[in-house]
């Protein structure tokens, strides 16, 4: 029972915030695809004008999953931290003892789950800003290099470049990216071998 209310509630939240994150990473993916396949010695406005809607769609759309689960991962990222210096202390307390097999478990547990969803919220959620900068960077190349184009069809393309997608984060407090793995971690091992040697004789 201890082990469904600790765990699957947070377990469930960062399911599906990743999985937010991740399908809409997919849906950029498929419209950079789409804006790759247009072939630039000439391009119809009715083409870039369908193109256009959608990335309109999208750019919405990442705007409401930063507004829905920016807090959600915030709380999620706050959790996961507390259980990882709970482990931490807990292996403090009771070390040159003999843990029980159920704590023992309960604190592997607990430093699995916070690595493994810490890891895969923050991954999945940035893959977007990734896709979004391989579609800003396939619009600067279709702008830069188009051919025989209506002033009108360029200026759909400008209009897609002027817009600027949210970043994802953390309750607006720190970027989702990859560093903050790192930096995350990197303070708790610190933290960790700092209270070791002050309480070490």
């Amino acid at each position: 029972m201890q082990f469904v209310t600790l765990f699957i509630p947070p377990a469930i939240a960062a399911l599906l915030s990743g999985t937010i994150y991740f399908k809409t990473s997919d849906l950029l993916g498929k419209l950079r695809e789409n804006l790759e396949n247009i072939k630039l010695d000439v391009l119809y406005y009715n083409e870039i004008s369908k193109l256009s809607m959608n990335y309109n769609v999208l750019y919405l759309l990442a705007h409401e999953v930063e507004k829905e689960f920016s807090l959600t991962t915030f709380l999620l990222l706050c959790s996961h931290l507390f259980n990882l210096n709970t482990v931490l202390l807990s292996y403090i307390l009771y070390a040159g003892e003999l843990l029980s097999y159920s704590l023992a478990c309960l604190m592997i547990t607990e430093l699995i789950f916070a690595v493994i969803l810490n890891v895969g919220v923050i991954m999945s959620a940035s893959r977007i800003s990734y896709q979004v900068f391989r579609v800003q960077t396939t619009l600067q190349i279709m702008y830069n290099k188009v051919g025989t184009a209506e002033p009108k069809t360029l200026q759909i393309v400008k209009n897609m470049l002027d817009m600027k997608f949210p970043e994802m984060t953390a309750y607006g407090i720190v970027e989702l990216k990859p560093a903050l793995i790192v930096s995350s971690f990197g303070s708790v091992l610190t933290y960790g071998l700092l209270v070791i040697n002050v309480n070490r004789p």
